[in-house]
């Protein structure tokens, strides 16, 4: 990996460095070879797998391999770091941007070539993603070409009456709680004003939203 570090500011009292490195090639849609030969999986998103008994997975995991070898592959790429830096098999966790700014794993999960996974500590840009997610699930991008009906993807945000806790449409923690007890809001003032506080990956970010 090249050892050149800048620092971008995103807020004037604040610097984030990111170190470059030249992508040899992709390995799957969510995880690169480096020039040098280490090995960088995107933070917070998981691509379908490559191998896989079901034929419309493996297309799938076919259709996000080339989405990322057509984004990455033989460019130079900059990338942030999280609290995390690797994975459990040891590979590199990154936040990886283009020369020209573009945030490669919001792109791909944009596209619908990936599903967001939030695993902590790297939950930096985890409502970037989400809204990424549910843009793509909306328009059936990529793997959401095939999802069933969901009419929660209709609403920006859905309220939990017990908790007063609202989330994201795409947010796993709505599968455990009973249709009854959930409301829907056209938007984060709507909730608010109704007594409703943001889950977690629901949280306005003190740093730059990067669009």
């Amino acid at each position: 990996m090249a050892a050149a570090l800048f620092l971008l500011c995103s807020h004037a009292a604040f610097a984030i460095e990111k170190q470059s490195a030249v992508v040899h090639e992709a390995l799957t849609g969510d995880t690169v070879r480096l020039q040098g030969g280490k090995i960088l999986k995107y933070n917070c998103l998981q691509a379908p797998p490559l191998q896989s008994a079901i034929l419309l997975v493996r297309q799938y995991g076919s259709d996000s391999l080339q989405f990322n070898k057509n984004l990455v592959e033989g460019k130079k790429i900059w990338v942030e770091w999280g609290s995390q830096i690797r994975d459990n098999h040891n590979h590199l966790l990154g936040y990886v941007f283009l020369e020209d700014g573009t945030f490669v794993n919001k792109e791909i999960i944009k596209a619908g070539q990936a599903r967001v996974v939030a695993p902590p500590p790297n939950l930096k840009y985890i409502s970037n993603f989400r809204h990424a997610e549910l843009e793509a699930r909306r328009d059936k991008r990529g793997l959401w070409k095939e999802e069933p009906e969901n009419p929660f993807l209709k609403h920006d945000y859905i309220g939990e009456k017990n908790t007063k806790i609202y989330y994201l449409p795409t947010s796993p923690e709505l599968e455990r709680i009973p249709k009854a007890n959930l409301v829907t809001f056209r938007s984060r003032i709507e909730a608010k004003a109704a007594g409703y506080r943001a889950c977690f990956d629901c949280r306005e970010k003190d740093e730059e939203e990067i669009l």
